[in-house]
């Protein structure tokens, strides 16, 4: 085919693929027609100039550029309303795509605008959130710092507690504390029973659990029995009161008992030492009633 043959390069010129465009086969055999034409006219001026000579020429000459400006009339297309409404159609479709891409930068403009504005919102509100977890941190940082330094405190000035393993245990919650000065206090006071103290929760090696009990029991009667005379230089009744419990909170520095605990024990040593007391003393009675009833004559 001509259309085809690349040496013509007409692939894109006749019968293009869009039917749109042109020429189509219309306009070719129009082409065609007129040329045909052309040519039959051509060689009717030659053979008519062959039998009539010059003048003849001139009236060919005369006719063939009438031929040719109708060819030219005849080659101008008329105005294709077609033509004219697909050109509305491109402006109309050019200006609707100017206004789908302004809105959709506008649309764009406004959720990147958002983005920032979140992205803002959300930086202060970190910077918030980590100026008040420094803070906190910074608060407990200071409360452990203060409870660690009431902890460390020296144990020549403030004794922990003592057990049988030689382990210190921590002070009760529920003690009460000495400041320094009632400390020093109680700690001279309670100096002559230094040894019971230590002893306290300390028994000897190779006792039974009934002799350790009663060991235990006679450190705690001779660590009371002086904290009582300790006492006898206070009238105050509130004096005494409060000097009975901070010395017995010293006491309880050596054991892991608290001072209620030590002293409701003390009290129940006292009244059994007591009924023991009072049991021993009616023996001897009754031995002394026994042996005057069998030997009544005998002088003692």
């Amino acid at each position: 085919m001509i259309k085809m043959d690349p040496d013509l390069s007409l692939t894109q010129k006749i019968l293009p693929d869009d039917p749109d465009k042109k020429p189509q086969a219309k306009q070719l055999q129009t082409r065609a027609d007129y040329l045909i034409k052309l040519l039959n006219k051509d060689l009717a001026r030659k053979e008519a100039q062959r039998f009539t000579g010059a003048d003849e020429i001139v009236s060919v000459k005369h006719s063939h550029k009438k031929l040719k400006a109708e060819e030219e009339n005849e080659e101008k297309p008329e105005p294709d309303i077609g033509i004219k409404k697909e050109a509305e159609e491109k402006r109309d479709t050019k200006e609707n795509k100017r206004d789908l891409k302004r809105e959709k930068k506008e649309k764009e403009d406004k959720k990147e605008l958002k983005i920032i504005k979140e992205k803002r919102e959300n930086k202060v509100k970190e910077t918030v959130q980590k100026e008040k977890e420094v803070k906190e941190d910074k608060v407990n940082e200071i409360k452990s710092e203060n409870k660690e330094k009431n902890k460390k405190v020296s144990l020549l000035d403030i004794p922990v507690h003592i057990t049988a393993t030689s382990e210190p245990i921590p002070i009760s919650e529920e003690s009460e504390e000495l400041d320094q000065k009632t400390f020093s206090v109680c700690k001279e006071r309670m100096r002559p029973v230094k040894a019971a103290l230590k002893q306290l929760d300390r028994p000897e090696k190779g006792l039974s659990e009934r002799e350790q009990l009663e060991h235990t029991r006679q450190c705690l009667i001779k660590i009371g029995d002086h904290i009582t005379e300790c006492l006898k230089e206070y009238t105050n009744p509130e004096q005494i009161k409060q000097w009975r419990k901070n010395l017995w909170i010293f006491v309880s520095k050596f054991t892991e008992f608290d001072a209620r605990k030590l002293h409701k024990l003390y009290k129940h040593a006292i009244k059994k030492r007591q009924e023991s007391q009072q049991h021993s003393d009616q023996n001897i009675t009754s031995n002394l009633n026994t042996h005057v009833i069998r030997n009544p004559g005998k002088k003692s």
